[in-house]
């Protein structure tokens, strides 16, 4: 039997932009102060993830004293023009329309396409696994949902994951060598280290 891996993804907690349903993609937010979370018990040498504050500031609210590893091909897509914007302030504009119905192909002007951040974080992530063992990754919605969409045992389109703030998915494989061919896990779990808040 191959030695079981690990790979924990952590979304951030929420910021006011997050909480205003505004589009908060490279934007860099702090989280909302005084958020209650339950405690975590990992052991790790470090923690990796998204060089944006709101990623950095969850790191050092859940692992005290435990080296955060920054890498800014974890962070969210880029939105451009259209970051700290809201649905309602965009609905009119007709390249948000068809950003809406091809956001893998289509990028909002001066942002990234869907298949854009994809593609970096898939890098950062098989990288990532490669030189750790059992790590643990805080970052964003998509990059999140787009991992499960790619990696988990259950077949579900980007949309249809829940990834709220302060989820935490743990995805199992046999082995190492299994993430780095591009298996799929063998079996996940997911914890909600918030109460009551799913966004």
């Amino acid at each position: 039997m191959a030695n079981p891996f690990a790979v924990t993804l952590i979304r951030h907690l929420p910021t006011q932009g997050n909480r205003e349903k505004k589009y908060i993609g490279w934007t860099d937010e702090p989280i909302i102060t005084g958020m209650k979370t339950k405690k975590v018990a990992y052991k790790m040498k470090h923690v990796a993830g998204s060089d944006l504050m709101r990623c950095k500031q969850t790191a050092a609210q859940l692992f005290t004293g435990i080296p955060y590893i920054e890498n800014a091909s974890f962070r969210e897509c880029s939105f451009g023009d259209w970051e700290q914007k809201t649905y309602n302030d965009l609905k009119e504009n007709s390249q948000y329309r068809s950003w809406l119905d091809n956001p893998r192909q289509v990028a909002p002007p001066n942002g990234e396409s869907m298949v854009e951040m994809e593609n970096r974080v898939l890098q950062a992530f098989l990288e990532t696994v490669a030189n750790g063992e059992n790590p643990i990754i805080i970052t964003h919605g998509g990059p999140i949902r787009f991992l499960l969409t790619k990696f988990a045992d259950t077949n579900k389109d980007f949309w249809e994951w829940e990834v709220p703030h302060g989820s935490v998915f743990t995805l199992y494989w046999t082995s190492k060598e299994a993430i780095l061919e591009g298996k799929r896990c063998t079996s996940f779990s997911v914890e909600h280290l918030m109460e009551n808040e799913r966004m």
